[in-house]
């Protein structure tokens, strides 16, 4: 990506196309690296699917519940000395409006049923950490890839309105654990650039249809 002589890359614009959540349940025997997104990985499905086998997408997520990053934080200590302070712990969280009722949707809010289908509920958020894989496709072919361990903590349950899909806007938190990265971060993150034949990177790239799919099942 080249920007022109002011300084500005339209290509490098963070126009997003689509994104998708996977998540299965935790496992402490499992053990989520760098590796297995690193931006050199071309098969990155092949690699989760061990990981994620007990899991799944939450598949469609609405219009007007994209994902949204967000962060809060304790106050920054400062000191006597102008111009110095430390960062108070971070929470680093993600909201979006799930579309779909499905098989992972359930096990995450309301649970798993008995041997005869029943639901027996008693919230609408599971207790426990989930592995989590996020996926977001920009506009230019570029790749987001998020691996990491999470908390659900929110889920705001839609209004049944006749004849409009019903969604569930989640949040869900990063959180450090041994089995991600070793417990040294909230989660992985890596950037698959586009590239052509000769494996340079491109500029001014839009991405085609098989460039703007997360990977799925």
């Amino acid at each position: 990506m080249t920007a022109d002589s002011a300084g500005n890359d339209l290509s490098a614009a963070k126009i997003v196309v689509t994104s998708a959540f996977r998540f299965a349940p935790y496992d402490a025997t499992q053990k989520l690296t760098a590796d297995l997104i690193a931006p050199t990985v071309a098969d990155v499905k092949t690699g989760l699917d061990k990981i994620f086998t007990k899991g799944g997408f939450v598949g469609l997520i609405t219009e007007d519940g994209a994902p949204q990053d967000s962060r809060d934080a304790d106050d920054a200590i400062k000191f006597h000395q102008p111009g110095y302070s430390i960062n108070g712990k971070a929470s680093l969280t993600a909201q979006f409006t799930v579309a779909e009722d499905n098989d992972i949707t359930r096990q995450m809010t309301i649970g798993k049923p008995d041997a005869s289908g029943v639901y027996h509920v008693t919230d609408v958020i599971q207790d426990g950490k989930w592995f989590c894989y996020q996926e977001t496709v920009f506009k230019n072919g570029t790749h987001r890839r998020r691996l990491g361990v999470v908390n659900l903590t929110g889920n705001e349950q839609g209004q049944d309105t006749a004849g409009k899909n019903t969604g569930d806007a989640w949040t869900i938190e990063w959180i450090q654990d041994d089995a991600c990265d070793s417990g040294a971060s909230k989660y992985l993150q890596s950037f698959v650039m586009p590239k052509d034949s000769s494996g340079s990177h491109v500029t001014d790239h839009q991405a085609d249809d098989s460039e703007s799919q997360p990977v799925a099942d």
